[in-house]
């Protein structure tokens, strides 16, 4: 009996043909670097991330479905909470630790969102809530590597910041996202990744470089008609938001450099100066 097949929506572009069949995701293409990424991340053991599992009678590549639930705007409240926070990070960390012996043949990365210096490790590079799978309100699985590129890890982590802490002005966030400490969740989240806290100003300073070289790929695409960023450079007060964001990071920075170099909540100084750093 043939399986049928189920669009996947949320963050999914449904232009891009991705279904779900049975337990598996079928994809039309996939990057040749990705395919080499997933197949290492089985090899050693990385249990946050789909399985590499051929092609099927249409060519299409297949990766395991991996069961939970998957957030999509706006964000409800348990993808939000700072148990999750805690859990992104330290499953951030596994994969950089499970990517750092990973060394690709392909080169035929994602460069749109990429860290333009490049770097040492293969970055997920599109750290959206959407694009982790949760259980019981944990973080568990990394998805959609399609954005993967080699940078430095820092990057995904000012990207995971960004989207999650928020690292955005309160005037710019969506409701879902208005209440939140920012200050006090991006130090959650650098400490459970183990940042280490003379890191703190260079996570800070990547951030802004994550947040310019994001803006501008934004504007480049909308120049080259692309429908999506076309419509969200028009949305009203586009340019002010992003202008209040820089103010507020400008202003803000004194205190996510300290939240940065504290450990995280209930975890002595001790606990924390003791975790790896990077």
């Amino acid at each position: 009996m043939e399986l049928p097949e189920q669009a996947l929506a949320g963050g999914m572009d449904a232009a891009r043909g991705v279904v779900r069949v049975g337990d598996t995701v079928r994809r039309p293409g996939m990057r040749a670097g990705v395919k080499e990424l997933l197949l290492h991340l089985e090899r050693v053991g990385f249990v946050g991330a789909p399985r590499y599992l051929g092609t099927d009678e249409k060519d299409r590549h297949v990766v395991s479905w991996v069961d939970g639930d998957v957030p999509v705007p706006p964000y409800p409240e348990w993808a939000m909470t700072e148990t999750a926070l805690v859990s992104l990070g330290r499953l951030l960390r596994e994969y950089h630790e499970a990517v750092a012996s990973f060394s690709p043949v392909a080169a035929d990365w994602s460069t749109e969102w990429a860290d333009p210096h490049g770097g040492p490790t293969v970055c997920h590079n599109d750290l959206y809530p959407e694009n982790v799978v949760f259980r019981d309100g944990v973080v568990v699985a990394l998805i959609d590597f399609d954005m993967a590129g080699p940078g430095r890890p820092l990057w995904d982590l000012a990207i995971a910041a960004s989207e999650w802490a928020p690292l955005h002005a309160p005037s710019a966030r969506p409701a879902a996202q208005q209440g939140l400490d920012a200050v006090r969740r991006v130090g959650l989240l650098a400490a459970a990744y183990g940042l280490a806290a003379d890191r703190a100003e260079d996570l800070l300073d990547i951030v802004l470089e994550e947040r310019a070289h994001s803006t501008q790929n934004i504007l480049k695409q909308a120049a080259a008609g692309d429908p999506v960023w076309v419509a969200h450079v028009n949305e009203p007060g586009f340019a002010e938001r992003t202008a209040a964001d820089l103010d507020w990071l400008d202003a803000q920075r004194a205190a996510l450099q300290s939240s940065t170099g504290m450990p995280a909540s209930g975890e002595s100084a001790a606990e924390g100066r003791g975790r790896p750093t990077r």
